[in-house]
């Protein structure tokens, strides 16, 4: 008999995040008996998904949903149900230019009220978001432990990964090891405490009380998009790992970083 529980990844595409969050789940997930990880395409974006959850007023579940928008994802959960995962895992890019927000969300912050719905991975699932996008993990410089690029332009955007640099430490996401999600650990969380303190390093327990996805999303909007029609580059997939692994993985990858 399985008894490992079940965890679903869902994202945005089927290229960059399938190769990321796979390899990411080989390296933390794969040897856990205690966790089988199911990596779920969403074919679309987070506004398309949570606009269809809003239309039956989140009385539709996640998987449900999936298995509409998505023929790969409906392949994947052919034989599953929403109760069979003990948690919900979003990941997606910010979007100041999506063009699949309805109308009559147009001048909504409605990003702000979709980090609010996906804000328990028990229930609807929780929501990390990457700025401007999931490549920015291809920002990060090994040897400073930091990304290359604070910030990017808003109408930049669309140019975003031509803009990307060729020479990375994080071109080929198939053969990532582990002491390269170190890094990116190191580098996330580095930018995420400057992004809402503007110091490089910060506690654990700072980290897990002020650095939530909706308080980063706070940040970016009072110190870059709202002044200076700017974003702060951040990949949030490392964010996560140290979220789900807590203090002994702090420890062992931040505070080892510094002490160096």
């Amino acid at each position: 008999m399985n008894n490992k529980k079940k965890v679903i990844f869902i994202y945005e595409g089927v290229k960059a995040e399938e190769k990321l969050l796979n390899n990411m789940n080989k390296i933390f997930f794969s040897s856990k008996t205690d966790i089988s990880i199911l990596n779920c395409p969403a074919d679309g974006n987070i506004y398309m998904l949570w606009t269809r959850l809003k239309k039956d007023e989140f009385e539709t579940n996640v998987v449900d949903v999936l298995k509409e928008m998505s023929t790969i994802a409906k392949e994947r959960l052919k034989d599953l149900r929403a109760s069979d995962f003990s948690e919900i895992y979003l990941f997606f890019d910010y979007d100041g230019h999506n063009n699949n927000i309805p109308k009559e969300y147009m001048n909504k912050d409605i990003l702000g009220e979709m980090l609010r719905t996906f804000n328990n991975e028990t229930e609807l699932g929780k929501l990390y978001v990457s700025y401007p996008m999931i490549e920015a993990i291809k920002e990060i410089d090994a040897k400073t432990l930091d990304y290359k690029r604070l910030y990017l332009p808003l109408d930049e955007i669309p140019d975003y990964k031509q803009s990307l640099f060729s020479q990375s430490d994080f071109n080929h996401y198939s053969i990532l090891d582990k002491e390269h999600w170190f890094i990116a650990c190191n580098a996330s969380q580095k930018r995420a405490s400057l992004l809402a303190q503007f110091k490089e390093q910060c506690s654990y327990n700072y980290f897990i009380h002020n650095l939530d996805q909706e308080k980063l999303y706070a940040y970016q909007k009072q110190n870059y998009i709202n002044n200076g029609h700017l974003l702060c580059i951040l990949n949030s997939v490392p964010l996560f790992l140290l979220e789900y692994y807590g203090e002994n993985l702090w420890n062992g990858v931040i505070v080892n970083a510094y002490e160096k």
